[in-house]
């Protein structure tokens, strides 16, 4: 995410530029001639149903953080906190805090304040129904999941003997907030939302006492974020299903399947403009053009003419170096069992929703075999991985 340096620590961020609506500003939005005039999908989001669907999720999201996190205080004091939140919802009130901000394995991790990842699941839980995006988008609740796109492009390959695949380079980190809230002003007529969907995209970030303000890029892990990045792609999605060519994405990873090479540069010559116009760059070391016949990567797994045939070098890769920790733990003493897990949650994310797809030879990796089957590890061999 790109951002500014806004103010030391102890300054008060509460209030910025980013804030469009302020209080007497929202107030006459919801009066009219001296009536109220609520705001639909506000007072959905602020309903007692959406809340406590949203709570819930809070609860079991934190069950294990520090015991000093502010989600305990929010538990201790639900009861005086529901109604204070729900009122300053349909207000228009409500402001976001300055989230605080670690660097993890390269990558930025952004963490909300209890209050706030309540808010954002909220507004997520009634966005997720309310948005109308294409099914080709199958990472948003009812379109599927990471599964459904790898059988629906198995199921395709028949008579479809191009394919490019690819992704966006940075995606997160290169979404610009201005292009994304032109189709979200279009599709969400509520203001007090819209203002809400403007706090969470320029909210102030801080780490060792330096606060900034986003200025591009929407975060990770936050239950808002992937919502946002199905908005931004749909204008892609839209140019590729008037096409009339294969096309099926998760997150921003898509998958084209053509008849011929010409319908194929001419995918690619649709998807290059549009990822254009939103100012966005195609990955150059995720992409493949060519028959599928040589193979391809997607969600984990090789695809190639007959079907799935292996999982990916890179998830097998990733998955070995996890396995290869844990072996050093067990041979410093650590239980076995949690290896076991590890071995029987791959094994299941493996074979999970594919067992019926054509061609599937999905191999185990030789390596867990050989540790799962070693004499030194006779509790491994009480694991049943199917």
């Amino acid at each position: 995410m790109t951002d500014t340096d806004l103010m030391p620590s102890g300054a008060n961020p509460e209030q910025t530029p980013l804030d469009p609506l302020r209080g007497p500003e929202v107030r006459r939005l919801l009066l009219v001639g001296g009536r109220s005039t609520m705001p639909i999908m506000m007072k959905e989001i602020a309903s007692d149903a959406v809340i406590d669907q949203a709570y819930e999720w809070l609860c079991k999201q934190r069950r294990r953080y520090a015991h000093n996190n502010d989600v305990w205080d929010v538990r201790l004091r639900w009861d005086e906190l529901r109604p204070q939140l729900q009122a300053d919802l349909l207000a228009g009130a409500y402001r976001f805090s300055p989230v605080q901000r670690y660097q993890s394995r390269g990558e930025s991790l952004e963490v909300w304040s209890a209050m706030d990842a309540l808010v954002l699941k909220a507004m997520q839980i009634v966005l997720s129904d309310r948005l109308d995006l294409p099914k080709s988008c199958t990472h948003l609740k009812g379109h599927g999941g990471a599964k459904a796109a790898v059988r629906h492009v198995v199921e395709n390959l028949k008579d479809r003997p191009f394919v490019f695949r690819s992704d966006v380079k940075q995606y997160y980190a290169s979404i610009n907030h201005e292009i994304l809230m032109d189709p979200l002003r279009d599709k969400i007529q509520d203001k007090i939302v819209l203002n809400l969907i403007w706090q969470y995209l320029g909210h102030t970030a801080y780490q060792d006492g330096i606060y900034r303000q986003i200025k591009r890029g929407i975060c990770l892990g936050c239950a808002l974020s992937p919502i946002m990045g199905a908005v931004y792609l749909e204008s892609l999605d839209r140019r590729m299903e008037k096409s009339g060519l294969f096309y099926v994405r998760f997150m921003d990873d898509w998958v084209v399947l053509a008849k011929t090479r010409w319908h194929l540069r001419r995918a690619i010559h649709v998807i290059r403009q549009a990822l254009d116009a939103l100012k966005v760059d195609i990955h150059p070391d995720k992409t493949f053009v060519g028959r599928v016949s040589r193979g391809f990567t997607f969600l984990g797994y090789k695809i190639a003419s007959e079907g799935i045939v292996d999982i990916a070098p890179q998830t097998r890769e990733k998955f070995l170096v996890r396995l290869s920790s844990l072996i050093r733990l067990y041979e410093q003493g650590a239980c076995e069992l949690g290896i076991g897990d590890v071995l029987k949650r791959f094994y299941q994310w493996s074979y999970s929703g594919l067992t019926q797809v054509p061609g599937a030879r999905l191999q185990i990796p030789t390596a867990i075999h050989a540790f799962y089957g070693s004499p030194r590890t006779p509790l491994l061999s009480q694991v049943r991985l199917g």
